[in-house]
């Protein structure tokens, strides 16, 4: 089965324009398709949505797929007339509200995992896609009512724009690696430590499967309760030991 879930640690990396590091990855996922990527803008400001979505329409622009905001999308054939669905970065918190109030999570995880549309996620929208919000680095500026769940469409849980720790630096505050100790603390969840530029790649089965596959640049470290954090295999499937 072709992968059909696309999880990118930012769209925005050093050297490179909006969502040109992962240009190749895109490319795959979208392989033929032929109706407009259903964007999601909602870990923006409500005021932001439009200009957002332009943004991202100018880059698929590029790959010659035009993009509709989901905001200006009518619900009756939203998750039929759209083979794509992308949902960019930004608060992770503020992007769960909305999706809760627009009663959006069931209908997407089930169009998903379904078959019927393929998932794109960057940043927030990466978060989005696992089993909870709880690995975002972001602050809950709201707070969602219906919980902290995601979309569940990739069980394990990651820490986009994850930063290894610097031995040469002076700041005493909480590093990334031991945030993710706190979580394993009360959570049993393996987390995978997304860096810049990297992405994951699942198809739709991995709940049978477990393969994963971590493309891109800069790789990951995969987090397991009661273990050593080590090196994630890059460049190849493999299932987490």
């Amino acid at each position: 089965m072709q992968n059909s879930i696309l999880l990118i640690s930012s769209s925005a990396v050093h050297g490179y324009g909006y969502l040109e590091c992962n240009k190749d990855a895109i490319l795959r996922l979208t392989a033929g398709i032929t109706t407009p990527v259903l964007f999601v803008p909602y870990a923006a400001a409500r005021s932001e949505w439009d200009s957002y979505t332009d943004k991202v329409r100018a880059f698929f622009r590029t790959l010659g797929i035009a993009v509709k905001g989901i905001h200006t999308a009518e619900r009756e054939g939203m998750f039929t007339d759209h083979e794509l669905i992308f949902i960019g970065g930004g608060n992770t918190f503020r992007l769960l509200q909305e999706l809760q109030q627009q009663g959006l999570t069931d209908p997407i995880r089930e169009a998903v995992l379904s078959g019927n549309m393929r998932y794109m996620g960057s940043s927030a929208g990466t978060n989005m896609a696992t089993r909870s919000i709880c690995t975002t680095n972001d602050m809950p500026i709201v707070y969602p009512q219906g919980g902290f769940g995601g979309l569940n469409l990739f069980s394990y849980q990651v820490n986009p724009h994850y930063l290894d720790p610097d031995p040469a630096t002076s700041h005493k505050g909480e590093t990334r690696d031991q945030r993710l100790a706190e979580f394993h603390q009360e959570n049993d969840t393996p987390v995978i430590g997304l860096r810049e530029g990297a992405y994951i790649s699942i198809s739709t089965d991995f709940g049978t499967t477990r393969e994963l596959y971590i493309g891109g640049i800069n790789g990951a470290r995969i987090f397991l309760k009661g273990k050593t954090p080590y090196e994630a295999p890059v460049g190849e499937p493999f299932v987490l030991r």
